[in-house]
């Protein structure tokens, strides 16, 4: 996996904040009781991170909705995943973590003045960013955290997903829950985002365009975009596998998806194979990306958010994965006994062949019944 070079600096930085200001942090008790959600008014969950990891969150959210209906939920974003959630009804308020020390300061701030009767860390292993956003958030409340091993001792409630778990990331993220005595065996593990009625409809034209309103026609989507350059296979191999796929179920449908600044790549690509393959519409953004998935059969995608977004609708995923077992572990399809493509190499999945996704896609077609429906 590559490593932004800058890290270790930051890294650095953060232990030495850590080491200065560590004795004005407040030790979490050693005899926590579960939280009464029934007492509970607000809750703020902490997770200013990626897009994938607010997808896999929302199981979180629904399950202790489900459990205390009337709780309302805050959560602190990012600008990196605040697309997904800045119109979401789940939330009561959003607000949004940016590196930037005075507006930071002011959200904090804000943060305070709600009061929040319980504030949940989501981020699965030791922060010292969250850290300190959990003690000073909602000062004296409860402080549940997961995945905290250094920073253990500083949370009231923690659940230690990375003691030889290798259970996957949704499942290991719902043991929050059991803060609140609510067994996460019992909650479902597929939420999906929030679609507004506009982005639904387009998607729902858009997909009936393309097939006639004939259900019947196998959909298939086709991410050509990741958030790393490592994650992005070679355009040839893409048009040999569109080209398979294309003759495997002939009359199928496939989209393209690209971010905007890859679109010509996907252009290239349609001019390329013709007839029944169509590109997303310019301008689409990712609450519209995703009401586009929600229309598809089947998936295929580099290991980024689509893939979890994919799930949540529960469509199929053929996922192209580096070799890094412990990030595909964590993060593999959810729920799927297959899908996934392994490469050899621990830092890109350029060593991927074709003949691996369109037999791994065969697999899941098969297994799920998506020809001659």
């Amino acid at each position: 996996m590559r490593e932004n070079p800058f890290k270790p600096i930051e890294h650095w930085f953060k232990d030495l904040f850590f080491s200065a200001f560590r004795g004005f942090l407040k030790k979490g008790r050693t005899d926590f009781r579960p939280v009464d959600g029934r007492r509970t008014a607000r809750v703020l969950f902490l997770r200013p991170e990626k897009i994938g990891d607010m997808i896999i969150s929302f199981p979180v959210f629904d399950g202790l909705k489900r459990h205390f209906p009337h709780i309302k939920i805050a959560v602190l974003g990012s600008p990196r995943n605040y697309a997904i959630i800045k119109n979401d009804p789940r939330f009561d308020r959003v607000f949004l973590y940016r590196k930037s020390p005075l507006r930071d300061i002011r959200e904090l701030m804000a943060m305070r003045r709600e009061k929040y009767d319980c504030v949940i860390d989501m981020i699965g292993n030791d922060s010292v960013t969250a850290l300190f956003l959990s003690q000073l958030c909602a000062p004296g409340k409860p402080r549940i955290g997961v995945g905290k091993q250094k920073y253990r001792e500083y949370y009231d409630f923690n659940y230690d997903h990375r003691r030889g778990n290798t259970g996957h990331i949704i499942e290991n993220t719902l043991k929050l829950l059991e803060a609140f005595a609510i067994d996460s065996e019992s909650i479902s593990c597929y939420s999906r985002p929030y679609i507004n009625e506009r982005a639904d409809t387009r998607a729902r034209d858009f997909i009936g365009t393309l097939t006639n309103g004939d259900r019947s026609i196998l959909k298939i989507g086709y991410n050509m975009s990741a958030g790393s350059p490592t994650r992005i296979w070679a355009e040839e191999k893409s048009t040999d596998l569109l080209k398979r796929l294309l003759r495997f179920s002939p009359g199928c449908r496939i989209v393209l998806f690209t971010v905007p600044s890859e679109r010509k790549r996907g252009l290239r690509l349609k001019e390329q194979l013709g007839e029944g393959v169509e590109i997303v519409p310019d301008g689409i953004d990712l609450i519209g990306a995703s009401a586009l998935i929600n229309y598809l059969d089947i998936m295929i995608t580099p290991d980024t958010s689509l893939v979890h977004i994919a799930r949540a609708f529960e469509v199929p995923v053929v996922g192209l994965y580096s070799r890094y077992m412990k990030n595909f572990l964590l993060w593999r399809p959810y729920g799927q006994h297959s899908g996934a493509v392994v490469s050899g190499c621990d830092g890109n999945i350029f060593d991927i062949t074709v003949d691996q996704v369109y037999d791994t896609f065969v697999e899941l077609v098969e297994e799920y019944s998506l020809v001659n429906r």
